[in-house]
């Protein structure tokens, strides 16, 4: 298995340090967002899988042929304390040293999206019973704009802000929206900003951003988990414009985050922690709605697809023919 494990090693390397460099600026990702992501998510399991079972697969590899058979051997071996049986398989202290730096690393991962996510419900609890004590349901002409949100409310703030707070299903999903956006835009505008928070909430970015946040803050040393969340935060606001385009102009998009981002820096929830948001306007994101790119072709789309799948297929053949 140490053939399988050098080549899981390689994978990890590559994914983590050359291929997330040369992606996070790849023009492609202005062209067709959800290939962008698509190719991010496969990036970030195949480089998990990749950390995790590289170690795991060489630190085995004197107790069989393939990882279930070395599974298999190293426990029954273990429960009967046969040291014998572990000498006459050479295992070494590397080997055993490899073995728990797979396992600390795969717990380290889960631990540390289980506490991620576990914050993230706490601040976002928290963040809920202020909103509703602080706030009061979007009525009269205005509530028509936002038709299709299971609530918003209103904040009594100058500040022009507009946010998310994702609930568990959509009915406990709010939008929030300060009483100075809604006296700086006009009502064309004011529902730009409600279907981009709209498309924020049916397409769950929250989730896709809680977990390249848990990614990031596990390995914070590795390019691949920075240029993931940093690429995660843009992409997400890439499709939630592309969502209130396909209902509302460019120019009430343009003009509605224009007023609307602001403060938001200084004010609103940053993505990716209790609440989604539309303050990340990056120079890309800029451009993309100034001057829209032609569409990602779709031999071009359908190569994304042909990569995130081997990317995703790989390592989790490697690990089970190991």
């Amino acid at each position: 298995m140490e053939p399988i494990a050098l080549v899981l090693a390689v994978l990890a390397a590559v994914l983590a340090v050359p291929v997330p460099i040369l992606l996070h600026e790849a023009r492609f990702r202005l062209r067709s967002p959800w290939a962008a992501m698509l190719l991010w998510q496969a990036i970030a399991l195949a480089g998990g899988l990749s950390i995790v079972g590289a170690p795991i697969v060489y630190g085995l590899s004197p107790f069989g042929s393939s990882l279930p058979e070395a599974l298999l051997t190293a426990a029954r071996l273990t429960l009967m304390e046969d040291y014998a049986a572990l000498a006459e398989l050479e295992v070494h202290p590397w080997h055993l040293f490899a073995l728990c730096l797979g396992v600390l690393l795969g717990g380290h991962l889960l631990l540390t999206l289980a506490r991620t996510y576990l914050r993230v419900l706490t601040a976002r609890r928290r963040h809920r019973q202020l909103v509703e004590l602080l706030s009061t349901p979007l009525q009269g002409r205005q509530a028509e704009q936002a038709a299709g949100i299971s609530a918003a409310q209103i904040i009594e703030h100058e500040a022009p802000l507009a946010y998310c707070l994702p609930g568990r299903t959509s009915a406990r999903s709010v939008t929030v929206l300060s009483r100075g956006l809604l006296e700086q835009l006009e009502p064309a505008e004011l529902a730009a900003v409600v279907a981009h928070e709209r498309t924020h909430l049916v397409q769950r970015h929250h989730l896709l951003t809680m977990a390249f946040e848990a990614w990031y803050r596990a390995l914070p040393w590795l390019p691949t988990t920075r240029y993931g969340r940093e690429a995660v935060l843009e992409l997400t606001e890439m499709l939630a414009d592309d969502g209130a385009l396909a209902q509302h102009s460019r120019e009430d998009l343009l003009r509605s985050l224009a007023v609307s981002s602001g403060s938001a820096e200084q004010e609103s929830p940053r993505p990716g922690s209790d609440a989604e948001g539309n303050s990340l306007i990056t120079g890309a994101r800029l451009r993309r709605l100034l001057v829209p790119p032609a569409p990602l072709s779709l031999a071009a789309r359908a190569a994304v697809l042909l990569v995130s799948a081997v990317l995703l297929g790989a390592p989790t053949v490697l690990l089970l023919t190991s």
